[in-house]
């Protein structure tokens, strides 16, 4: 059973810790935008293998806190990683993204399974190596793709704008999407549980699609989330879950109040002070909201990000809140702008 660090400032927030400091991490904080990045990139020859190594992974995911001392590392992966591992042939084609075999009948849904660990294993090799490394007030996340989002991704093959191919499946076989969610759902959870034992102290679910109606959410977006929460609770209790199901509007409000999680990001088209008002958690919960900065924002001024930070500073000064973005660090953010919401964040008292 995980104790809670009293020196890290993030799980006394996640926990119901008050504070009059705001921790703050960023989504995709290793990554592009940084030079040192770049090199090791170069040096592995392509994203897949820097993932697949824990040597090259480890000094990733350490990058941004020796530059900027964030709060958390999160540990440098990829929310695909299950797929691969499940032998869709997997490529990261650059300009396009992830490319992988679409599945196209009832009968790969029935086979799916793990069939080769390898591309898991690297994953736990890395937090245990972070951990060895990451200062006692830093926090380790480890993370995992929502069973829908992971499901979207191996029907349609790739990224996409509308999920077109994706939508006519879960209309027309709705009884094989929920054979695959099922499926997913419990590799999502053995993913996640293996990355607790290698020493990830938080866990972040990305649900990066979960802009669906709500004749699907509660099916597609809450139950198999919820479950997977509670299957973790049952073996690591004092573990804090971060559930984020970007662009899900009002269904926020189901999400937080149907899933058993310490924490909810937002995306940046959620206002912050409606947020406050309408989210909810279980009455077990105090609520803790993340986010929401438009990471677009880094791209502008540091006048634009202060005017930005001290509206969403304010907005959240009644709970507690864990500063991010609304989404991942654009490739094109200055590493000065960076810097700058970092410093801003942490000498800000509430």
């Amino acid at each position: 059973m995980n104790k809670i660090k009293q020196s890290s400032l993030l799980l006394q927030i996640l926990n119901g810790k008050k504070s009059n400091k705001t921790p703050i991490w960023l989504m995709r904080q290793a990554g592009r935008y940084l030079p040192e990045y770049q090199l090791l990139r170069k040096q592995a020859g392509s994203f897949i293998n820097l993932c697949m190594n824990p040597q090259l992974s480890k000094e990733v995911t350490l990058q941004p806190i020796r530059r900027f001392n964030m709060d958390a590392a999160i540990v440098f992966s990829d929310i695909l990683t299950i797929p691969m591992a499940c032998n869709r042939n997997l490529k990261f084609i650059e300009n396009v993204g992830p490319v992988l075999n679409p599945i196209k009948s009832k009968n790969e849904i029935l086979n799916l399974h793990i069939k080769d660990d390898q591309y898991l294993m690297p994953i736990y090799e890395t937090l245990k190596l972070v951990r060895k490394e990451l200062a006692a007030d830093k926090t380790l996340i480890g993370f995992a793709g929502g069973p829908f989002t992971i499901a979207l991704y191996m029907i349609e093959g790739r990224a996409s704008k509308d999920y077109k191919k994706s939508k006519i499946f879960y209309k027309n076989n709705r009884e094989e999407f929920l054979i695959l969610l099922k499926k997913l759902e419990v590799m999502v959870t053995d993913h996640l549980i293996n990355q607790i034992k290698a020493g990830a102290e938080v866990l972040q679910i990305f649900e990066s699609h979960a802009n669906i109606s709500n004749e699907y959410f509660k099916e597609f977006c809450i139950i198999p989330v919820s479950n997977i929460v509670n299957k973790i609770r049952e073996l690591y209790p004092e573990t804090p879950i971060i559930g984020f199901p970007r662009n899900s509007e009002n269904n926020y409000i189901d999400y937080g109040l149907n899933i058993d999680l310490n924490c909810i990001s937002i995306d940046q088209n959620i206002d912050p002070k409606w947020a406050v008002k309408n989210i909810k958690f279980k009455k077990n919960r105090k609520l803790c909201i993340q986010g929401n900065l438009n990471p677009e924002i880094l791209l502008k001024t540091k006048e634009d990000i202060l005017m930005h930070v001290k509206n969403i500073m304010n907005s959240f000064e009644s709970i507690n809140h864990v500063f991010n973005l609304g989404h991942g660090v654009i490739k094109t953010s200055s590493i000065e702008n960076v810097k700058f919401l970092i410093d801003t964040v942490k000498n800000w008292e509430k």
